[in-house]
């Protein structure tokens, strides 16, 4: 249990999430924040399921146990059965969006999994938002190797999805990694990167005003992604310019995997 107090938000409390209720809540949240369908939202039963087989849900409270956001992680496995948590998803009341709650949940799941012994966290997101590259890179030390085209389909339900295909960045965080603990303790690295990949600073703004220039946006991002990791390079890094209104991944040689 994490007890936390923010200028301009309100105190919380980050727990573990394991009644019906704490689930609704989660439920109404996904609605709110993805605006999903029914048939988009992940329901009750996974969550129940989730709790029973390893996985964990962690939610911030306020003092009137309001939920103000949530982090839902799997318990997983990869192909050489080596255990890993992967977070589905990470949800916060657009309120208090960019208020720092996000980042709290995903030290509390850090925090969970080094209590638990499991050395990696994955997930995935979009490539094309901007913020969520700096929250994953810079601010918690993930880094990327593996870019999957249209992961989800086309078929969302979600209005943040509508017009492109899903395409996403997987991320791994291991948490006891130098990288990992050097970026929370606020250390940049300090070498030159060997690669970019150049894209919008507010992709949101591009597919209102012309949707064939975010395709354009994401094929151009989606090649020049698989060609740097190809070429044996991982993404590491992220940096905006506002003077362009464009920001960078940072592409670094591949040497020693989970040191990284």
């Amino acid at each position: 249990m994490t007890n936390v107090m923010n200028t301009g938000i309100p105190r919380y409390t980050i727990r573990n999430c394991t009644t019906f209720e704490e689930f609704y809540r989660c439920i109404g949240l996904q609605r709110t924040v993805w605006q999903f369908a029914d048939l988009d939202i992940t329901p009750l039963r996974s969550f129940v399921i989730t709790q029973h087989s390893g996985g964990f849900t962690l939610g911030a409270f306020d003092s009137a146990d309001e939920l103000l956001g949530f982090a839902h992680a799997l318990a997983a496995f990869d192909v050489w059965l080596n255990p890993y948590y992967y977070s589905h998803m990470l949800a916060v009341e657009p309120a208090f969006q960019n208020s720092g709650i996000g980042v709290k949940l995903k030290i509390a799941q850090r925090d969970y999994a080094l209590k638990t012994g499991v050395p990696l966290i994955r997930w995935t997101f979009d490539p094309l938002q901007s913020r969520n590259a700096y929250l994953n890179l810079v601010k918690l030390g993930g880094v990327v190797r593996k870019y999957f085209v249209n992961f989800y389909g086309n078929q969302s339900t979600s209005t943040l999805h509508r017009g492109l295909d899903t395409d996403r960045l997987f991320v791994e965080w291991w948490v006891r990694s130098r990288h990992v603990v050097d970026t929370l303790a606020g250390n940049r690295r300090t070498d030159r990167p060997e690669a970019v990949v150049e894209v919008p600073r507010d992709m949101d703004e591009i597919k209102k005003r012309d949707m064939q220039e975010a395709r354009q946006w994401q094929l151009q991002t989606r090649t020049e992604f698989q060609k740097r990791l190809n070429e044996g390079l991982y993404c590491a890094g992220f940096e905006t310019d506002p003077g362009s209104g464009k920001s960078r991944y940072l592409f670094f040689r591949d040497d020693h995997r989970e040191e990284n």
